[in-house]
């Protein structure tokens, strides 16, 4: 399987000691981390730089919510794997991020500098996979349109070797990354 390059990590939070302290242990970690103050800085950032994979948002943030700005990331950039960090209690929170962000996991304010390597070390597993499925999906699509080629120019094998089973199977994938997204 090939490994991620760079992993690069977007943190938006409204306190700078907060942005400090998560980039302290990221980098630590081999993570290059972008910090943001605001939801409206993230989205820029994620706009000119389009190798970031991972973000991790405050939820309360004067301005836009974690969860609005979580929306907007999970709509413009939908394979950008999405991480909630919040201190509030209100589990309605947690089902708007679910709902509205499809967020990835969710990262309770004090953190545990161990539980937080360990999730980011998950998240990256997960985007790496993604990345795979979808380099295996665009090789199959390849595949199959190569197959309608030779289809195309040799339609005496066509009826010798057709195979359904492949079609359904580039289908299937489709709609597995269509959900992801």
């Amino acid at each position: 399987m090939k490994a991620v390059k760079e992993k690069n990590i977007l943190v938006v939070d409204d306190e700078e000691t907060v942005r400090e302290s998560l980039a302290s242990v990221l980098e630590r970690e081999g993570y290059r981390v972008f910090p943001a103050e605001s939801g409206d800085e993230g989205l820029r950032l994620l706009k000119e730089t389009p190798q970031l994979q991972l973000v991790i948002s405050d939820h309360n943030m004067p301005g836009m919510s974690g969860v609005e700005f979580l929306k907007l990331v999970r709509e413009r950039h939908p394979h950008v794997t999405r991480i909630m960090l919040t201190g509030d209690p209100d589990p309605q929170v947690i089902i708007r991020s679910i709902n509205e962000g499809e967020v990835y996991r969710f990262i309770q304010k004090p953190w545990d500098n161990t539980m937080l390597r360990v999730t980011i070390y998950f998240a990256f597993e997960a985007i790496q996979l993604e990345e795979e499925n979808r380099r295996l999906v665009a090789a199959l699509r390849r595949q199959m349109n190569f197959l309608k080629d030779l289809e195309r120019d040799f339609p005496y094998l066509a009826a010798l070797t057709r195979d359904e089973d492949a079609q359904l199977l580039l289908a299937q994938a489709d709609l597995v990354d269509s959900n992801r997204s």
